[in-house]
């Protein structure tokens, strides 16, 4: 079963790696990430005080479950499949990764909007030489990078990911004062996208 995740990276792919342990001091600080445990064999948040101020949940009476289930098996089942929710942090340190949804629609040029039909093509050429990132538009001949083209919120590059488990496609979105801390943290702003994986 897909886990629903709202994730938020910054949208300079390949600028500067980010502190895993700083970025957790961060977010505690601001209170979006509250006590530490284990899921999965790694490590992950309760939502913290301010959460609920901190991701702005959309529509009018949106289900939001905090509290994890008291029974270790239970736990670790709901925190498996983001019946809750909660943080947890992924870095790979200089590594760019890509992360999408497994129903992401088709990349959009980011200059004429134009749809790139090419892009698992580009994408399994930039995985094997991550060299390869250039990319021109058949459209309108724009020149840019794999990193530029536009996902719809649906998809990213970044070599760090803040993932809040529990937030179906539209639900809830990053707040100013949460982006604003990320973007002194990371030293550019910050993006966000859905998925479901």
């Amino acid at each position: 079963m897909a886990a629903n995740k709202l994730i938020l990276y910054p949208s300079q792919a390949d600028g500067p790696a980010i502190d895993i342990d700083e970025l957790a001091q961060r977010l505690e600080s601001i209170g979006l990430i509250g006590t530490a445990f284990q899921c999965q064999g790694g490590t992950r948040y309760r939502a913290g005080e301010r959460f609920l101020q901190l991701v702005s949940f959309l529509g009018c009476s949106p289900l939001i479950e905090l509290e994890p289930p008291v029974e270790t098996a239970a736990r670790e089942s709901a925190c498996r499949e983001g019946r809750f929710c909660h943080v947890h942090l992924a870095a790979t340190g200089h590594v760019i990764r890509f992360r999408a949804s497994t129903q992401a629609p088709p990349p959009r040029c980011p200059h004429c909007r134009q749809v790139e039909a090419r892009w698992p093509d580009l994408l399994q050429r930039w995985e094997t030489n991550p060299d390869h990132s250039q990319w021109t538009c058949a459209e309108c001949g724009h020149q840019g990078r794999l990193y530029d083209l536009n996902f719809r919120r649906s998809g990213g590059f970044a070599h760090t990911y803040i993932e809040v488990w529990g937030i179906f496609p539209s639900e809830a979105v990053p707040g100013e004062t949460l982006l604003s801390t990320l973007q002194q943290l990371g030293g550019c702003d910050w993006n966000y996208m859905f998925v479901s994986e």
